[in-house]
């Protein structure tokens, strides 16, 4: 590996791609290459961000620079195909989630890695958030007892739906958040979905979600979402990339002897100006002394120390992303079935059974 620095690819440079470009930099990586299908984003990246090297396409890019890791930042359908081709040229891989559309396509990306010998860290960033890391100690220590069930809620403005919430099924943009925080509370995959739909919501049905997951070892978890708040709420998101809108949610852990609560919209700091009320979540994020910190920066410090071969891939397992890939997909498959679906869980690609 490059002494002066671990050399990577972004491919998608839109807004998020940007936000991960400049964090990776902070963090030590070098940002060698830009990948992106529209040329004028990928110009004003690369202006930005003063790298050299830029393509619409990634094998040519991969073969001229042969860098250590690719970071897929593009459109979720595109996650899992970008990743075969970085695994098939030696890379690691970092890939905002969902890492696939399907299990079948998320269990290829988990066999692909084990061929190439190379690591696949998914973007679940929730578990690199300070609260829900703290619930996952205070549950591994035995705290609350043997765990029982999960009661996990996100919910989004409504104006998010209506520009980006359909670009995919709405549970691979905001389920997807808490089933994979499920997965890695339980560690263990699921076996049983039964999910419903709002139809009172008209067109917007599949943004207002509660589905019940049962894991192979009894515990249950209910994961709700509803991209219905208005817009007379607070805002929520703060920091590197603040969008006009707010994440309202709760995470409760409920154990034989015990009980954890995590609320996303906290009091303990609050804004009031003319233009309206501000309640930051500085837990994504946070710019600090200039710097993006947070849960953010955790994850990239993993990514890179995984890739780097100083830790262990025990914060994010592939397997367990395949889980939450799984289950995701069985979510849609019940609200387009109505009706409960299972799953036999085998380690490879499962067969969804109605």
């Amino acid at each position: 590996m490059d002494p002066q620095g671990m050399r990577v690819v972004v491919v998608g440079v839109g807004r998020f791609g940007a936000l991960h470009a400049r964090v990776w930099a902070e963090a030590g990586a070098r940002v060698v290459g830009l990948c992106d299908v529209d040329e004028t984003r990928l110009r004003e990246a690369a202006e930005q961000f003063s790298v050299e090297s830029v393509g619409t396409e990634l094998s040519p890019l991969l073969d001229r620079l042969r860098p250590d890791a690719v970071l897929v930042v593009s459109d979720e359908d595109s996650h899992a195909e970008i990743c075969v081709v970085a695994l098939e040229a030696g890379c690691h891989v970092f890939v905002e989630k969902p890492l696939a559309l399907s299990s079948a396509d998320a269990w290829r990306v988990h066999t692909e890695a084990a061929n190439a010998g190379r690591h696949v860290v998914a973007g679940q960033i929730s578990r690199f958030a300070a609260p829900y890391a703290r619930m996952q100690n205070s549950l591994r220590s035995g705290r609350i007892g043997q765990l029982c069930a999960l009661r996990l809620r996100r919910d989004f403005s409504r104006e998010w739906f209506l520009s980006f919430g359909d670009r995919v099924h709405p549970v691979w943009e905001s389920c997807i958040h808490d089933i994979d925080l499920a997965v890695s509370f339980v560690q263990r995959p699921v076996v049983r979905v039964f999910a419903m739909q709002s139809e009172a919501a008209l067109e917007a049905a599949p943004s207002v979600v509660t589905a019940l997951l049962e894991f192979d070892n009894g515990v249950t978890a209910t994961v709700e979402s509803a991209w219905l708040v208005p817009g007379s709420a607070p805002q929520t998101l703060a920091g590197a990339l603040e969008l006009s809108g707010a994440i309202v949610g709760e995470a409760e852990v409920l154990g034989l002897e015990g009980m954890l609560r995590q609320r996303l919209v906290s009091d303990g700091l609050v804004e009031w100006t003319n233009s309206g009320t501000f309640v930051p979540d500085l837990s994504l994020w946070p710019e600090e002394d200039t710097s993006i910190g947070g849960a953010l920066r955790r994850e990239v410090d993993y990514a890179i120390a995984v890739f780097a071969g100083r830790r262990q891939p025990d914060r994010v397992p592939l397997k367990e992303v395949c889980w939450g890939v799984e289950a995701a997909e069985a979510v849609v498959t019940s609200l387009r079935r109505r009706a409960p679906v299972e799953l036999s869980s085998g380690g490879g690609v499962d067969e969804i059974r109605s």
